[in-house]
């Protein structure tokens, strides 16, 4: 079940709004998306490009819901910096921490498994205040980076607290393409200066458009042809992604890259939210469960992944097809196990706790 504290410049009694379950059933698509990715790609090394940007598109959703999500929960107005940072915090370090300690534990148990996680005092503290580093290597966690940019978003916004909605969606538009801009001009760039301006911030800028559009009315009062039209352009969008991915240089292209990947994940949202605006889009309890779970599934389903093609490389090689997709559904199941797992007796618990520590009443809402 997803809570999130009202709006922080809400009324106390002010109602609560019901939960977006579109943003629930992506949130499922997405982790699982990573989960299939990595379950394919783990056994057969370098090359992998279509696999392995079909998984970075699934992390694009992600940019764009957070976006969404963090326009939304900061309300029309100004809102409260602290409970902003304090919810923020809440939510996104403590499982994430716990994930931390895992790989340090198994890196420093069992180092032959890992071929380029050493873990150092330095890059420990690094991973746990996500700072981003190349030697010594930080985050620990690989999929890790992602959580480094989205920290840094929330950072940028909970500093805006003191304008309106507009204003913050504007200056971070202008921020954020500021950074993606310099980025592509400098040269000589240290590892965290090339990190705080990869075009990666993009997914970000198409969410907080999302939500601007949502806070508006906008998006639910769109045509239905409108809407055919945009998602007809997504498509186009996703297309071009493809292409890149198979037939051009990424690095000579990496603005388009990006670009077609950011507006393919942006219409995506968009035409999800769409659809529930009208009614749309049907009640299904499992991928509503499993949008829970995404985060716990995103986190943990690397271990199950590669303890299984560890177990299989082992005792089963060569890998002949017929084992290989035995053991990619037998990975797939495991990094559910695994995610679900981890969401109900870890995350859930201690989401559960912070919120009574807080003294907050869990409201079914947006998101969280």
């Amino acid at each position: 079940m997803a809570y999130l504290v009202p709006p922080f410049n809400a009324e106390k009694h002010a109602p609560a709004r019901p939960q977006l379950i579109s943003v629930q059933y992506l949130r499922a698509i997405a982790a699982f998306t990573v989960l299939v990715t990595h379950a394919l790609q783990w056994p057969l090394g370098e090359g992998q490009d279509v696999l392995i940007n079909t998984g970075r598109l699934a992390v694009e959703i992600f940019f764009v819901l957070s976006g969404f999500i963090i326009t939304i929960v900061g309300g029309a107005g100004r809102f409260e910096p602290f409970a902003f940072a304090r919810n923020r915090v809440g939510r996104i370090v403590p499982i994430y921490w716990l994930a931390t300690f895992l790989v340090v534990g198994l890196a420093t148990a069992m180092p032959s498994m890992f071929r380029t996680t050493v873990p150092t005092l330095e890059g420990i503290v690094k991973s746990l205040l996500f700072i981003p580093s190349d030697v010594p290597k930080a985050p620990l966690l690989t999929l890790g980076w992602t959580l480094d940019f989205e920290m840094f978003f929330y950072l940028v916004f909970g500093s805006l607290f003191f304008v309106k909605s507009g204003a913050r969606a504007a200056i971070i538009t202008v921020l954020f393409t500021t950074l993606m801009i310099s980025g592509r001009i400098m040269t000589d760039q240290s590892h965290v200066q090339a990190f705080y301006t990869s075009l990666s911030l993009l997914g970000f800028v198409a969410g907080v458009a999302v939500g601007r559009c949502y806070q508006l009315g906008w998006l639910q009062r769109t045509s239905w042809a409108a809407s055919g039209i945009l998602m007809f352009a997504g498509a186009l969008s996703l297309g071009v992604f493809y292409y890149v991915t198979l037939y051009l240089d990424q690095e000579r292209y990496l603005p388009l890259f990006h670009a077609s990947m950011s507006f393919g994940a942006m219409t995506i949202v968009f035409s999800l939210l769409r659809l529930e605006s009208h009614g749309r889009l049907p009640t299904i309890p499992a991928l509503h469960f499993l949008g829970d779970a995404s985060y716990s599934l995103y986190l943990f389903h690397i271990f199950a992944v590669s303890a299984v093609w560890a177990f299989a490389s082992k005792f089963f090689a060569p890998l002949s097809w017929a084992s290989y997709l035995f053991f990619t559904v037998a990975t797939i199941m495991a990094g559910l196990l695994i995610g679900i797992l981890a969401y109900w007796y870890f995350e859930r618990p201690i989401l559960n706790w912070t919120r009574r520590r807080r003294r907050l009443v869990p409201v079914r809402e947006v998101v969280s």
